[in-house]
């Protein structure tokens, strides 16, 4: 009897620890980005400090560069994603409000709005 209780158990942990990760990785902050062209990328200057309030944010002090990589539409249009070094993008990319940025230089005022990939 205990046995089946203990099988139970563990079939539903399982379930659960299989679950959860697959829900956590389809999560997106928007279903959209905007982009000059496919490959999403441009220059800004951060206007003010900036520190990210989780890990998924990025991190920057005032008059650095930004690297924009995506400019997200849809649900979130507040927010872009980018890097502040090309040399360490692993390490430090992340969202920001787009607010907090300057246009360094405009290379072209249309964009694209590409559909986002869930990873």
């Amino acid at each position: 009897m205990a046995a089946k209780h203990f099988y139970r158990l563990g079939f539903l942990l399982l379930v659960l620890f299989y679950l959860i990760p697959t829900a956590a990785l389809e999560r997106r902050f928007s279903d959209f980005k905007r982009c000059a062209d496919e490959e999403c990328s441009s220059k800004f200057a951060s206007v003010t400090d900036f520190s990210g309030p989780d890990c998924r944010f990025l991190s920057f002090k005032k008059s650095e560069t930004v690297y924009v990589y995506y400019k997200l539409s849809g649900r979130r249009a507040d927010l872009w994603a980018g890097s502040v070094s090309m040399l360490e993008i692993g390490s430090n990319f992340g969202y920001f409000p787009k607010d907090l940025l300057a246009v360094n230089h405009l290379y072209t005022d249309k964009e694209l709005e590409v559909p986002t990939e869930v990873w």
